[in-house]
């Protein structure tokens, strides 16, 4: 016999979705069609269609889960806060957790050896794929995650604005310079290689197993302008052999650790940018970063004779407000990688030595790399020039504070700053065993997490030295800069002439 109806058209073999369903009871409330009729044009299986109709489907299908909806959601929102924090953990972790929020709960742990396995975690992480992800986390010191934070961004952008109006340079991105120095090492790494299958340890020829490096100075106005390259090499004296064939114009020099140091930062300074930027009209603006190196009454003393402000960069904050490191720095490495390999397979792997090396940099030079955009672009990123405090989004700096306060104090703390890190579970079991068996879930994920967290503030000790770090910019051509360099280069002196007068004092023989 011919069919009253027809079923519609569905490309799905199994299952529904929340469109046809809603069609469905609506057509059997509204228009009074049966179950079986609704059943057969949306596809859907009749129980469940005759369930949803009565009400009477309303739980989810399954074992009930060993965490309530309210635990999961407390702990999945922990752990989203943790990985903001920089202080995410792992699986074995949560597990550990888990096994915590269970045994001080005093339910009845269904898990063996007490512990979640591989199979509760992988549908935790199924329940909540909306919310949580796996990724590999990239490490950060914690220097810096403590530095980039809010407060000191704001005060580096509040003194950037003002000696900006004060020079007048709100239109004048060729008078605003940032320098940093770099390291050319002349080893690429370790790419991955095509080998037989089976082979244990393939083999790679190089040049050589010490890893040389080369330190250049780089400086660039935020309108693209590169000045001439500093290179020092690690030596007592400079020959001539190691300065041909370079970039046009650059300058060379050497220290004894082939890093930059204060006679070579002063040379720079004067021979490079003083004798480079003289012919700019105004005021101009030298942004750095506060190393030893960079800072001195010398180099003040030539500022302020040629119309240079230096700004000092916050400590540690040079991976989100130095342009050269955020714009610049990476296409430069990625472009010498590609120099190096080509220079070993031309040369038969030959050494990269101080004779070569202006030879490779000119070639670097040549190619782009320094390229104009990106520094305009890194200016730009930094919220440096135009000047834009917002570039700086709440992604790039901590939220974090670090907490002095004992475990027993941060209870109450967990959901605002949590100054910890991953610790073993064998002392939590105990700890959350001497808890009272009936808990809140809001107070069990506490318990739990911060028996599994420990404190990294490192504590001082009256022992050890106390040094006054720099936290914030500074202006180092201000009044006050100049009389605390003043004061910190006459006490230097002072103890320099009593290390003297002490070992030049002869010695009376017996």
């Amino acid at each position: 016999m011919p069919r009253k109806y027809v079923r519609r058209e569905d490309s799905r073999k199994y299952g529904y979705n929340e469109h046809d369903m809603k069609r469905a009871l609506s057509d059997i409330r509204d228009n009074g069609m049966s179950v079986k009729k609704a059943s057969f044009l949306y596809n859907i299986n009749r129980t469940t269609l005759l369930n949803h109709v009565k009400n009477c489907h309303d739980s989810k299908v399954g074992r009930p889960t060993v965490l309530t909806s309210a635990e999961e959601a407390l702990l999945v929102h922990s752990l989203k806060k943790l990985g903001d924090w920089g202080f995410g953990i792992d699986r074995p972790a949560v597990q550990s957790i888990v096994m915590d929020i269970v045994t001080a709960c005093g339910r009845p742990n269904p898990f063996k050896d007490g512990k979640p396995g591989n199979d509760w975690m992988y549908g935790f992480e199924g329940r909540w794929k909306a919310e949580l992800s796996r990724r590999v986390g990239q490490p950060l010191p914690a220097n810096r995650a403590y530095a980039c934070n809010r407060a000191v961004v704001d005060d580096f952008f509040d003194k950037l604005s003002a000696a900006v109006e004060r020079l007048g340079l709100r239109d004048k991105p060729q008078n605003i310079f940032n320098v940093d120095e770099t390291g050319f090492q002349t080893d690429i790494g370790s790419p991955k290689l095509f080998c037989k299958r089976g082979l244990r340890n393939p083999h790679k020829t190089v040049a050589t197993t010490t890893k040389t490096m080369y330190t250049v100075q780089v400086c660039c106005s935020a309108s693209g302008q590169f000045l001439p390259l500093y290179v020092v090499y690690k030596g007592l004296h400079l020959y001539n052999t190691w300065c041909v064939g370079g970039p046009e114009d650059a300058r060379y020099n050497c220290s004894p650790s082939g890093w930059m140091e204060s006679q070579q930062f002063v040379e720079w300074f004067q021979k490079v940018f003083i004798s480079g930027t003289n012919h700019l009209e105004g005021n101009k603006l030298l942004v750095f970063d506060g190393h030893n190196s960079h800072i001195s009454t010398t180099v003040v003393n030539l500022a302020l004779a040629n119309n240079i402000e230096l700004l000092c960069l916050p400590a540690h904050t040079s991976s989100i407000l130095q342009p050269l490191d955020v714009g610049v720095f990476k296409a430069v490495k990625a472009a010498w990688r590609k120099c190096l390999r080509s220079f070993y397979d031309e040369s038969r792997y030959s050494n990269v030595d101080k004779r070569k090396f202006p030879l490779l940099l000119k070639k670097l030079v040549d190619a782009g790399a320094f390229s104009r955009t990106n520094a305009i672009h890194g200016f730009e990123t930094c919220g440096i020039f135009p000047l834009n405090p917002a570039r700086i989004t709440a992604d790039k700096i901590s939220t974090s504070v670090p907490l002095t306060s004992s475990a027993t104090n941060s209870a109450s703390q967990a959901n605002q700053m949590p100054n910890t890190a991953v610790s073993g579970a064998t002392n939590s079991v105990t700890q959350a065993s001497a808890k009272p068996s009936v808990l809140t879930p809001r107070k069990g994920i506490e318990v739990a997490l911060l028996s599994h967290l420990r404190h990294v503030t490192p504590t001082s000790s009256n022992d050890k030295r106390v040094r006054i770090k720099r936290t914030l910019a500074e202006s180092l051509t201000s009044v006050e800069s100049r009389e605390r360099l003043a004061e910190a280069e006459r006490t230097k002196n002072a103890k320099k002439t009593e290390k003297e007068t002490k070992t030049s004092v002869p010695v009376s023989p017996k």
